[in-house]
């Protein structure tokens, strides 16, 4: 448990800390530094697991933010549509995205010049849309740490020997990252946005890292 706070409020830190540097370098007509930023951390997760998404992430910091509130008021998102969820949908658009935050990168060095800042979009998804839909589907550096990655720091996983396979994590997860397979509870790692909130509710203490 004490493992689990500490983890918990280095998380709640680095959170809010890439929540303000998105602010200041966005207010600051800094954003190509911005994403170069945010895309370096995402392949350097290939090395390490999805750590940025965790730790380093803005729109999960504003997500995990938005979803405390969302809680206590009892607020509903719109489920994800299935037509969304499908890959000759979802595909082209984070694709589309990826190419406009390496055009914006090369901005730096070049006389390129992208004067939106479309990342913003991510917000309001994120306000009205479940979580799955951004995260899972349309942001441009989750499509790149859904390649494999050698290792995976910090990922929760499910013990079998003491799950009851209750579900309850499996409904909380935002992501819809954990699956029953061969009735066995499983978390997928390109999909676990280390969140952590299968850890906090599961009643068997039957989520480890």
């Amino acid at each position: 448990m004490k493992n689990m706070n500490v983890r918990r409020a280095i998380q709640t830190f680095t959170l809010a800390i890439s929540i303000v540097a998105f602010v200041v370098f966005i207010k600051n007509k800094k954003e190509a530094i911005l994403l170069l930023w945010m895309l370096s951390f995402s392949f350097a997760s290939l090395l390490v697991g999805r750590i940025f998404c965790g730790y380093f992430c803005p729109f999960h910091a504003f997500d995990k933010g938005l979803g405390y509130i969302y809680n206590k008021v009892n607020f509903k998102k719109i489920k994800t549509p299935n037509l969304l969820k499908k890959e000759f949908i979802y595909y082209p658009v984070s694709i589309m995205l990826l190419l406009l935050v390496v055009l914006k990168i090369f901005s730096i060095i070049m006389p390129i010049k992208i004067k939106l800042p479309f990342l913003i979009i991510a917000f309001p998804i994120l306000v009205f849309f479940t979580s799955d839909l951004w995260h899972n589907y349309l942001c441009p550096f989750g499509l790149v740490m859904k390649l494999p990655s050698l290792r995976r720091v910090l990922m929760p996983k499910i013990d079998n020997n003491t799950c009851t396979n209750c579900n309850i994590c499996k409904n909380i997860c935002p992501t819809e990252a954990i699956e029953l397979n061969n009735k066995r509870l499983q978390i997928v790692d390109s999909r676990c946005i280390l969140c952590y909130e299968c850890e906090k509710i599961c009643k068997f203490d039957s989520v480890k890292i």
